[in-house]
């Protein structure tokens, strides 16, 4: 069984790397009011809005690690995706099922929630203890609620009725963002819904039509306002929230008074209810108290029409859109050889291993092949970059085995510890050509710093000579 290990407050916790999809820097976080302490908020990842939780207190119930520190690890939990908050992201291992064993009172401490631990096996001598993906996953928050009964903005809640009544109804369930405006309660299905914020700055602009507020500054770009009130053909409302929405190639915020929470309800056909003529309601949700919630036409609303009207104000937008399709990215693993930050594309790596030790050649593997290691029952050649870079060697528990090749030409690279996947427009790399440095590609810039880029060519040509060389001298010897 593949697990990928994390750090929490000092211990090991391990995840099935089947439902590990991403490893993130801590990104901007929504607050949710009504929340359970562990819930941090919702997160904008890759243009998806998901649930983070903060491990250390939902786990172990200690202090929250801070918004700008950590790792974010997305996982996959009941065919949804949430976001889990740790110290740091370690690196993968392989753990034979009987290995793995049942957790016993008094083996780890007592603040620790057993109702999320599977099992406990040994790595590095150190105790790592098993999480148990399908418990963190949405349906098992704490839906808090209020005095006055109202839940709060937390992951997925289904409604009152059950499966069986939705089945014979026809009616299925979907994820649906519930806004109220101007007395109305309104749903955004959650595939349009991008964040939600407080309401700071607005600035006003002249001569716009009656549905635009104005702009503000969300994530260090300026967003229109639009009011949901008088876009449905109410007044204008003076509510302090904000959803973010997207619609095909076009963004804004709308102003809307309350935010109801996610919710995963049942929609239906609109017989029950008389259909706008400008077709602004597609149907309508029942609640569970049985009241009525209009399911916003994003179709209707956001028509080229209305869009081709807004445009004056959507110039720095388009621009914005048109200059990120034109610029390419790379993806890249980042990692470290003693205090050099490299990188690799992620399109060479094949897989992450926890360091063993190698086994030396008979003949000596020269200055560019380091040894060999069995990974996975496959024989690799090593090629230890700190040797190759002139780094000292010492080893720890971070050290990591790289995979990287096709099938048939693998090797494995050791390295002092694996970072994260890291996504770099092309802008922001410069070539390299100097005769020391052979194995640079380029130089990429970042937020934290500059990533030398490997060149694996380098590193496998001059290997693959010392291969030969070695497999000719046996064949003399022979």
């Amino acid at each position: 069984m593949d697990i990928n290990i994390i750090s929490l407050n000092g211990h090991f916790y391990g995840l099935p790397t089947s439902a590990v999809r991403e490893v993130l820097d801590p990104v901007p976080i929504t607050p949710l009011p009504f929340s359970p302490e562990y819930v941090d908020g919702l997160a904008n990842i890759g243009g998806s809005v998901l649930v983070q939780t903060d491990l250390s207190v939902q786990l172990e119930s200690a202090a929250a690690i801070p918004a700008d520190k950590g790792q974010l690890i997305i996982i996959s939990s009941g065919g949804e995706l949430i976001a889990l908050h740790v110290d740091q992201a370690l690196l993968m291992v392989s753990v034979a099922d009987d290995e793995i064993n049942s957790v016993q009172v008094g083996e780890v401490h007592e603040e620790l929630d057993f109702n999320l631990l599977t099992g406990v096996f040994q790595w590095q001598e150190a105790s790592v203890l098993n999480l148990d993906v399908d418990q963190l996953g949405l349906t098992n928050i704490e839906q808090p609620t209020t005095q006055n009964g109202d839940s709060g903005l937390v992951a997925t809640v289904e409604s009152a009725n059950d499966d069986s009544a939705q089945v014979e109804t026809g009616a299925s369930l979907e994820s649906y963002l519930v806004v109220e405006t101007c007395g109305e309660n309104y749903a955004l299905a959650m595939e349009s819904v991008r964040f939600v914020e407080d309401l700071k700055a607005i600035t006003t602009l002249p001569q716009a039509p009656p549905e635009v507020v104005g702009l503000t500054y969300s994530h260090e770009a300026p967003l229109l306002i639009l009011g949901l009130g008088v876009l449905m053909g109410q007044r204008e409302n003076a509510g302090g929230k904000l959803v973010i929405v997207e619609h095909q190639d076009f963004s804004c915020a709308l102003r809307v008074d309350h935010l109801h929470g996610i919710h995963r309800l049942a929609f239906c056909d609109n017989h029950e209810v008389s259909a706008r003529d400008d077709g602004e309601l597609s149907g309508y949700l029942l609640g569970d108290g049985g009241d009525l919630i209009g399911v916003l036409n994003c179709d209707v609303l956001f028509a080229p029409q209305r869009i081709e009207s807004l445009r004056r104000f959507l110039v720095d937008n388009h621009q914005r859109a048109a200059k990120k399709e034109r610029i390419p990215t790379r993806t890249l693993l980042t990692f470290n050889v003693g205090h050099e930050r490299c990188a690799l594309p992620l399109t060479l790596v094949n897989r992450v291993v926890e360091y063993q030790e190698v086994e030396l050649l008979p003949e000596g593997g020269g200055q560019h092949l380091h040894g060999a290691v069995q990974i996975h029952g496959d024989i690799l050649p090593v090629i230890d970059l700190r040797i190759y870079m002139g780094i000292a060697q010492r080893n720890s528990s971070l050290t990591a085995y790289i995979v990287v090749g096709e099938e048939d030409n693998r090797w494995a690279l050791v390295v002092d510890q694996v970072d994260r996947v890291v996504e770099i427009p092309e802008t922001d790399f410069e070539s390299t050509s100097s005769q020391e440095y052979e194995y640079l590609e380029s130089i990429g810039r970042t937020k934290s710093g500059l990533l030398s880029v490997i060149r694996l060519e380098s590193l496998t040509m001059a290997t693959t000579e010392t291969q030969t060389q070695l497999e000719n001298s046996a064949e003399c010897a022979g």
